[in-house]
């Protein structure tokens, strides 16, 4: 795990980037970002959201890109076409669930594959939200999210985490949590070497759990 004084998160060459939308200040800080070769694959579950995102990353100055959708490609297609990427786009297209689901499996292992040898991952809006070690749904049930940033529940779209029924709710239930929220507009980037930057608006608040601990 790459880490800084209270944040640890999944260990790769690339960058982590989660935005509570699709901020073009942002997006623009992804490609400034990117290093590794390989193009730039935009995840899809099935509707149109990631296509629109390919136009307006292209608009950007992103290099040619691909579609990627996990819901009706093959598993090894999937992680193949993950695997090679230098940039990766999920977009906030789907609820939180579907999201989360979405990913599990071949896709999350291509992300995975990408990011370890320096691609920029990022992840928008719902998207985000399942990158934390917990996910909290609309029902309130809590559920595991991928852990890349962990012991952590990501809020997107919230600018005072501390106040948050969500956090609340997920500190309580789950002491030695970290809550992360990000405001529209804003964006947290975790680096290789333990960077934490704030991007676009720079809403991101934290809260911490009474029994945190990020030793």
């Amino acid at each position: 795990m790459a880490s800084n004084a209270i944040l640890r998160w999944m260990d790769g060459r690339g960058w982590l980037i989660l935005s509570a939308s699709g901020d073009d200040e942002v997006r623009a800080m992804v490609l400034s970002r990117a290093s590794a070769d390989g193009g730039v694959a935009y995840i899809s579950m099935g509707g149109v959201e990631a296509e629109k995102t390919l136009a307006d990353m292209e608009d950007l100055g992103a290099s040619s890109g691909y579609l990627v959708d996990v819901m009706a490609e093959d598993d090894a297609t999937i992680r193949q076409k993950l695997s090679e990427a230098g940039i990766i786009v999920i977009s906030a297209e789907v609820d939180t669930l579907d999201a989360r689901d979405g990913l599990m499996g071949s896709a999350i292992s291509g992300i995975q594959d990408a990011f370890a040898n320096g691609a920029v991952v990022l992840a928008e809006g719902e998207s985000a939200s399942v990158f934390g070690t917990w996910v909290m749904l609309d029902s309130s049930n809590i559920i595991s999210g991928l852990d890349w940033l962990e012991s952590a529940l990501v809020l997107t779209g919230v600018t005072s985490v501390s106040e948050s029924y969500e956090a609340q709710t997920v500190l309580s239930a789950q002491p030695a949590a970290i809550a992360v929220g990000i405001g529209f507009g804003s964006a947290l980037a975790l680096g290789p070497d333990g960077e934490v930057e704030t991007w676009g608006n720079k809403q991101v608040t934290v809260a911490l759990g009474r029994d945190y601990s990020a030793g």
